[in-house]
């Protein structure tokens, strides 16, 4: 299933923070969404190009961006990417891939095991984590040390 759109908004906010009308170009892009009835979407966005009006600016042009929808860079909705980041921490690999491919999303399993790895590293301290599994002694000589 292809949506093709279009941002209506007249101007776009560069990164600098200054506003700008000026359109430079036009390009379209294509991201993938989240299965609908088991067929893919892919979303056909016409985005335009700004020249930025700040002198001082390092970008000359930029691209405008869909709060919600667009990421520079991402050929994948926010929804999407949250989705294969959950199949992919609960099954990495080939079977996230098999997965994904049966809700009607295709996606390699290396893709898979990217966004596993671009997590955060959770912020759990190993000897406290440590000391819950095992013996009362050893938790009292690791809660003596801290």
């Amino acid at each position: 299933m292809v949506l093709r759109t279009r941002v209506r908004a007249r101007t776009a906010v560069c990164r600098c923070g200054e506003g700008s009308a000026r359109v430079h170009g036009r390009y379209v892009r294509h991201l993938r969404d989240v299965a609908a009835g088991g067929l893919g979407v892919v979303i056909e966005l016409c985005i335009r190009r700004f020249r930025c009006e700040n002198p001082a600016c390092s970008a000359v042009t930029f691209a405008e961006q869909v709060a919600g929808l667009t990421a520079p860079h991402s050929r994948q909705t926010p929804l999407l990417r949250g989705l294969l980041t959950r199949i992919g921490l609960a099954l990495a690999g080939r079977a996230g891939a098999r997965l994904a491919s049966a809700m009607g999303v295709r996606v390699g399993k290396d893709h898979l095991l990217r966004l596993v790895r671009a997590l955060p590293d959770p912020e759990v301290g190993m000897s406290k984590c440590w000391a819950s599994t095992t013996s009362p002694s050893a938790k009292a000589a690791i809660t003596a040390r801290c």
